[in-house]
């Protein structure tokens, strides 16, 4: 599976996001002591221990990655994809942008954006991800091979893509 990576056909109107990630851009990010940056609503609606990961890169993934909501979209098979590729798109601009406005001097920072398939009875369902993380030195990053992703489309959105809000 592949994603529309041409920036016209992956980018709605952040006005168009669902409730859930509009908030999500609004409160924007803070940094942990342990030098994790998170989306500030996702940390407070994380229940889990820093000290289970591994890595920060893997807490990181934790807090910050988010299903796309997608309950109010009537479109089925590629056409679901291609909705929820653009949602998860403007979203992760929406929110990297929000960073960089507010941390210029953050690490790199990059956003996840993917869409699978599951198999239901009668239907190939799509459903997709956006999961935020930012380098640390000395671990390695959260997907090492995205080209050799076969089974879901991931599209990678780097935030020196996102300084401005467009």
């Amino acid at each position: 599976m592949e994603l529309e990576t041409d920036q016209r056909q992956t980018m709605s109107s952040p006005s168009d996001l669902p409730e859930l990630f509009r908030k999500a851009v609004d409160d924007g990010w803070v940094s942990d002591q342990r030098g994790a940056w998170l989306m500030r609503h996702f940390r407070a609606t994380y229940f889990g221990s820093p000290e289970a990961f591994r890595d920060v890169t893997g807490y990181e993934a934790a807090v910050n990655g988010r299903g796309i909501p997608d309950l109010d979209l009537a479109s089925r098979g590629t056409a679901r994809a291609a909705a929820l590729a653009r949602r998860g798109a403007t979203f992760a601009r929406a929110a990297l942008h929000r960073l960089n406005a507010d941390y210029p001097d953050h690490p790199p920072a990059s956003a996840y954006v993917s869409i699978s398939e599951v198999d239901m009875d009668d239907e190939v369902v799509y459903v997709g991800d956006v999961t935020f993380v930012t380098t640390h030195h000395g671990e390695p990053p959260y997907l090492e091979d995205v080209e050799g992703l076969t089974a879901n489309a991931v599209l990678v959105i780097d935030s020196a893509e996102c300084v401005d809000p467009s």
